[in-house]
């Protein structure tokens, strides 16, 4: 049974060990079947990593293919290179998928300071996309953890004007919310998916 972010209908994830966080998965992908309607808060601390950017960018479009996270490496405070090394991430994602570049959301946890291993992400995307599943919910969930002591996923169904509605989510990161979105050297990271209409 689906789980988490997945458990809404049309919504596939898979997990798989890149090798950034060597000896456990440390990279997802979270893929709706179909666009959909896409929206995002971000931090709003001055200085932006380049995954920040480059997904605040995409959604301007309010629509969204995909999202790729990965643990282990923050992409902040890298400059050009990590908003190129943002960009081909988007793009090996949209290849994989048959989709539009600016379809794709892009996420990264971990240290900062430290430029992508590339060659790792670009041999990762193609095997995460090939394990999607509705089944990869609690997968994705766990590996996108850096500092947490357990994944952290939900999911509800309810009825709504005579219709099941299913409401699913996944984040990271502990003792890092608050309202302004701007904690100190932290990282939460949220995802919801529905398949309301």
């Amino acid at each position: 049974m689906s789980t988490g972010v997945t458990a809404a209908h049309g919504f596939r994830a898979s997990a798989v060990e890149a090798g950034i966080k060597p000896g456990r998965t440390d990279l997802a992908l979270l893929v709706s079947d179909r666009p959909c309607a896409a929206s995002g808060v971000f931090t709003t601390n001055l200085a932006k990593a380049a995954p920040v950017l480059v997904s605040a960018e995409h959604l301007k479009a309010a629509t969204a293919r995909a999202v790729i996270v990965n643990a282990g490496c923050a992409n902040a405070a890298t400059g050009v290179q990590g908003m190129a090394d943002a960009r081909e991430s988007v793009a090996l994602v949209a290849q994989a998928l048959g989709c539009e570049t600016h379809d794709v959301l892009v996420c990264s946890t971990g240290v900062i300071g430290v430029n992508l291993p590339m060659p790792k992400i670009r041999a990762a995307i193609p095997v995460a996309a090939a394990g999607l599943s509705a089944q990869g919910g609690a997968a994705a969930a766990r590996a996108i953890m850096t500092t947490d002591t357990k994944p952290k996923e939900s999911s509800r169904t309810f009825d709504l004007g005579g219709v099941p509605v299913t409401i699913g989510g996944m984040a990271k990161g502990a003792g890092m919310i608050a309202p302004s979105l701007a904690p100190l050297h932290a990282t939460m990271l949220a995802f919801f998916t529905t398949d309301a209409l």
